[in-house]
């Protein structure tokens, strides 16, 4: 089982499954992007909703995460080299889950 204690938003909202991806999010139309995309990958995701109508992307713990207090953001456990990852904008994530996976990228470049 992953330790993801080192990250501060899981004192907040803790994983109930630590082995697969958290994503920290709300539907919005760049959120929604990364939570598509898990759904396409077959990837394993648990998702936290982060209400930004309370102000929850600036607390420290969530700031710790994603320092622009944007969302989404994600940690998956088995990141490169098999340590835990933290990510945060939707381009980025994208990108990171496509090369994850093998999916969604041309093989031409």
């Amino acid at each position: 089982m992953a330790d993801l204690s080192n990250f501060p938003i899981t004192q907040i909202w803790p994983a109930a499954n630590p082995d697969v991806i958290q994503l920290y999010s709300l539907p919005t139309p760049n959120e929604v992007k990364a939570s598509i995309m898990l759904e396409e990958t077959g990837l394993a995701y648990e998702a936290y909703l982060i209400d930004i109508g309370k102000n929850e992307t600036w607390s420290a713990e969530y700031l710790s995460l994603n320092p622009n207090g944007k969302i989404p953001a994600i940690i998956d456990p088995d990141g490169p080299g098999g340590e835990p990852l933290a990510l945060f904008e939707s381009g980025a994530i994208l990108l990171y889950l496509a090369e994850k996976t093998g999916q969604f990228l041309s093989s031409d470049g």
